[in-house]
């Protein structure tokens, strides 16, 4: 027996700009996402879901925020692989779904509709980063420079969208 299929639409809300936003923060910087949620959180600017209760946790922001920074700093680094590659894209798609995920519970919708638009920002976003940042080494900008540009535009953004909206 063949089941029909319901018609989805898709609602825009501010958890849908900010879920774009916030995982476009973790397709630049995989770790800043969970961080800025974390702080988010704890600071209560956001309600923390029932899913991840300990997203909330003062060890656990500072845990995120620790391996947040530190990205930020091996990301200058030759050490470091493409964001495109395999497992760092991977990384950066889960960090997205997890963004997006938390950001449509805490307005009361659905975490699946928000973990796969949080992915594909992510996606876009760590593509667009990398295709960027080879283009200003190729014009002869420093790549530690852009990849500082780059955690800027990540602080700035990450914080912009999760502030309270008092």
């Amino acid at each position: 027996m063949l089941r029909r299929r319901k018609r989805v639409e898709f609602e825009i809300t501010p958890a849908t700009f900010e879920t774009l936003g916030l995982a476009a923060t973790a397709g630049l910087r995989s770790m800043a996402a969970p961080a800025l949620l974390a702080r988010a959180i704890r600071r209560g600017d956001l309600r923390a879901p029932n899913l991840l209760p300990a997203l909330g946790s003062p060890k656990l922001s500072a845990l995120l925020t620790l391996l947040a920074v530190g990205e930020m700093i091996a990301d200058k680094t030759p050490l470091v692989p493409s964001r495109t590659s395999a497992p760092a894209l991977l990384g950066r798609l889960l960090s997205g779904a997890l963004a997006g995920a938390t950001l449509f519970v805490a307005e009361g919708r659905r975490r699946n509709s928000g973990a796969i638009l949080g992915a594909l920002s992510a996606f876009a976003a760590a593509h667009a980063g990398e295709r960027l940042r080879a283009a200003g080494v190729q014009k002869g900008i420093p790549d530690p420079i852009l990849g500082t540009l780059e955690d800027r535009i990540v602080l700035v953004l990450g914080r912009r969208v999760l502030r309270r909206k008092d």
